[in-house]
């Protein structure tokens, strides 16, 4: 869904955030019915409440106001509902495409970025994220003063990733005779030792994103015990950086298989089945230094919206491949309860940051 205020000028302010969400997973584990709105303790439960349903309303909410408030928009608003960001990205796809996010000067994604405070520093300690460690120890420090259940941050760089199939074919055989066949297996856990050192032996580095990330996720092989396996699988998801491109990241697996299938026994095949790009902003920071300057006000949290890199993928990736240039950023009243049993969103932080996204929209709308 695509809807927009104000004249249709520059500048361009994009609001996106997606629809679905993703599956409740064991309903055991949840306290109240995951797709009922429960509220308890200023907390509003349930599944897509911190990811994303709570940025998405503020986005509709802050529009729906301001037209009603007749606020004389120096500029443009844009909304940008999606689809299926949980799985393919698609609806992004067709959007940027489709060429509603090119002339956009700037992108807010109300993505979850809120952290309970008590759980800074295992956030960062996870590998999810990434801070400096001077401005980690400042926002400890910042926390013994403060009395906010959470701390917000702006995610203005996330890698991008990858999802790719390896699959490797042998040839069946009684298992009395094994050598009368070719273990696909045995391949694959040959192949799957050279791929970990190939991603060990890499060194580029972000400075705000660190390193690729690589996590092989799922194996399949065999399908009974007296016969030898002539099919095994392996499934990977790798986070990248732009320091080490996607394309060159799959090009060098090519390399990889290429080389272990001039074995005559060798039998390996590559697929890729998604890859959505790292996003980074090139300079840019006119909304980051908006967004900082009322939150400091407005959240009355430890620090006013530090910047941060993430390891998370967000539709950012599909916008930004045809605008290079716009300043994406992710900030949103959600937390790290995403895809958790109980997720749920603070009250009080829900409605800070809409008195935010409200401000923040009419003044960078403002001529300069």
């Amino acid at each position: 869904m695509v809807a927009e205020i104000g004249n249709g000028q520059h500048p361009k302010l994009g609001f996106s955030g997606h629809l679905d969400t993703v599956h409740e997973n064991e309903l055991s584990h949840w306290a109240t019915p995951p797709f009922e709105a429960t509220i308890h303790d200023n907390r509003l439960y349930g599944r897509g409440t911190s990811d994303m349903k709570a940025g998405l309303a503020q986005f509709v909410i802050t529009m729906i106001e301001l037209h009603e408030q007749q606020e004389p928009l120096h500029g443009t608003i844009r909304l940008l509902a999606t689809i299926s960001e949980e799985l393919t990205e698609e609806g992004a796809a067709m959007l940027s495409d489709a060429g509603y996010g090119d002339d956009l000067d700037a992108i807010l994604f109300a993505e979850p970025t809120g952290v309970p405070i008590a759980q800074i520093d295992q956030y960062f300690a996870s590998g999810a994220a990434t801070i400096s460690s001077e401005k980690l120890e400042q926002l400890m420090q910042a926390t013994t003063q403060s009395t906010a259940p959470e701390q917000h941050f702006i995610i203005n760089a996330h890698k991008g990733w990858i999802s790719y199939t390896v699959t490797s074919r042998g040839k069946a055989a009684h298992s009395s005779m094994p050598k009368l066949g070719i273990n696909a297996i045995d391949n694959l856990v040959q192949y799957y030792n050279a791929e970990k050192a190939f991603y060990h032996s890499l060194t580029e580095r972000h400075p705000g994103l660190g390193k690729t990330v690589y996590a092989p996720d799922v194996f399949i092989g065999g399908k009974q015990v007296n016969s030898i396996p002539d099919l095994a699988v392996e499934k990977v998801k790798v986070r990248t950086i732009p320091e080490l491109s996607n394309e060159n990241l799959v090009r060098k697996l090519r390399e990889l298989i290429q080389k272990l299938n001039e074995s005559p026994t060798m039998n390996l095949e590559l697929t890729v089945e998604q890859s959505e790009d790292p996003v980074a902003n090139n300079g840019h920071d006119r909304l980051t230094k908006l967004l900082q300057h009322h939150a400091a006000a407005i959240l009355n949290e430890p620090l006013a919206l530090p910047t941060i890199g993430s390891s998370m993928g967000t539709d950012a990736s599909e916008f930004r491949r045809h605008n290079p240039d716009g300043e994406f950023l992710i900030v949103g009243p959600g937390n790290t309860t995403a895809h958790q049993a109980n997720e749920y969103v603070e009250i009080s932080s829900f409605l800070k940051m809409q008195t935010l996204f409200a401000i923040v929209a009419i003044n960078y709308l403002q001529p300069d």
